[in-house]
């Protein structure tokens, strides 16, 4: 339960800033795209396009994309294509922008068709506003699993107290007899829920922390990206120490309160 609380707390936690980091990273970029068979032609635009970019305000550099990394782009679809193999390929400009700066996207791309017929814009935003919907679902699903598991926690420990209560009661009849308070009883099933959560609790945070671990070395031999920045770093340490002290005070409390409320009717 420990482990799958943690796993959903700190991702969670780590999707959210890491997305935000990832589409400021786009935000100050966009790619410009020429396609066309004739190279000539195709060169021409290209130099047109540059010249005008370079000449427009907000916009901090632009560079063409080399042949390779066109290649190396396409290569999920089209295999490993030697560079010199005849395919036409597009000519790939990418544009960083000032930081702060609002460039008019739409007014950029009116400039562009009267440069470049064969060039168009993408600023990443229509997929990147797909991301940024899916990760909410999926932090909003995350969270209702955390949620989830700290409800079916606090439903274990009632019902262990419960049976326990039940299939001592005899026991807990003569401990009142010879003067045992409410109090005293509850304290005992507390203190024992006290030490299973935070048993619990650590060794859920241990296993948890193991795999966030691999997947932060896996992430960063991914390299930088939507996947590197969402995973959790060492920062969130500080707050996966605390979910044992966490779960022992949950489930203290729940067998307490569960345990005077049943002596309080039993007797």
């Amino acid at each position: 339960m420990i482990f799958l609380c943690t796993l959903s707390f700190s991702l969670t936690s780590s999707l959210g800033a890491g997305l935000e980091k990832w589409s400021e990273s786009l935000t100050n970029s966009l790619a410009i795209q020429i396609v066309t068979e004739n190279e000539a032609e195709r060169d021409s635009q290209t130099d047109a396009v540059m010249r005008m970019l370079e000449a427009t305000p907000g916009i901090k550099g632009v560079s063409v994309a080399a042949q390779s990394d066109v290649l190396a782009l396409l290569a999920p679809w089209l295999g490993d294509i030697p560079i010199g193999s005849g395919l036409p390929l597009p000519t790939l400009i990418d544009v960083e922008l000032e930081d702060g700066n609002a460039l008019n996207i739409e007014a950029l791309r009116e400039r562009l068709k009267a440069t470049a017929p064969n060039a168009s814009v993408d600023d990443h935003q229509e997929w990147m506003n797909r991301i940024i919907e899916f990760a909410a679902v999926l932090r909003i699903a995350l969270t209702g699993v955390m949620f989830m598991v700290i409800l079916s926690t606090i439903a274990i420990v009632i019902f262990g107290c419960r049976t326990s209560l039940a299939t001592h009661r005899e026991s807990i009849e003569i401990m009142h007899l010879i003067g045992a308070e409410d109090s005293m009883i509850a304290r005992a099933f507390m203190d024992r829920y006290l030490v299973h959560g935070l048993l619990g609790g650590v060794g859920g945070v241990l296993l948890a922390g193991g795999l966030l671990l691999l997947l932060a070395n896996i992430a960063e031999d991914i390299g930088q990206g939507l996947i590197s920045a969402s995973v959790p770093d060492l920062s969130i340490i500080g707050w996966l120490i605390l979910i044992p002290l966490i779960s022992g005070t949950l489930t203290m409390t729940t067998a307490f309160v569960t345990v005077r409320r049943a002596l309080s009717k039993m007797l």
